[in-house]
């Protein structure tokens, strides 16, 4: 599925084949349309790849060694599958074990959808595209509103942490 083909899927779930309530076009600075579709994407990208990584899913485990006692974290860094004697500030690691290189094992956020052209085919699974555009579906349709929970229930996502607003 490619980037052009999941925005159909969403507009589908949303009832707006036609583009009419999200229309064409939008910046990342004033997002609107096709731009604020693809901002619910990624938003629901980040929101299933944490959730996906708290319940283990192994799918989105990735190995890094540690070269040095301080480094940068890769990109879509979530967090470390199991404990290392390391400290996570922001986007940066400070190692306090033996530095023999050791190969440590994450969690990595799944891309971004906007970060794939139009027509290049997305690197998700079919559970994947089907629940992130559902989420994104949700995100799009409760624009205004700020409590999601039933709407999260529905794609079992429910429980207590959502009531909460979090």
């Amino acid at each position: 599925m490619t980037q052009k083909e999941m925005l159909a899927l969403v507009r589908k779930l949303i009832s707006d084949e036609q583009a009419t309530g999200f229309t064409e076009g939008g910046t990342l600075e004033e997002p609107e349309g096709t731009q604020e579709l693809l901002n619910y994407l990624d938003r629901a990208v980040d929101d299933y790849s944490k959730r996906q990584a708290a319940n283990a899913d192994t799918r989105l485990v990735r190995s890094m060694t540690i070269s040095s006692s301080n480094m940068y974290l890769p990109d879509g860094f979530l967090m470390f599958c199991g404990l290392i004697p390391a400290q996570v500030e922001g986007n940066f690691l400070f190692y306090y074990g033996d530095m023999v290189n050791p190969t440590v094992k994450y969690f990595e956020r799944l891309p971004y959808v906007s970060s794939y052209p139009e027509t290049a085919p997305l690197p998700y699974e079919q559970d994947q595209y089907m629940t992130i555009a559902a989420l994104a579906a949700i995100y799009a349709l409760n624009k205004y509103e700020f409590n999601v929970s039933q709407d999260l229930m529905l794609l079992g996502y429910g429980g207590q942490q959502n009531a909460n607003g979090s």
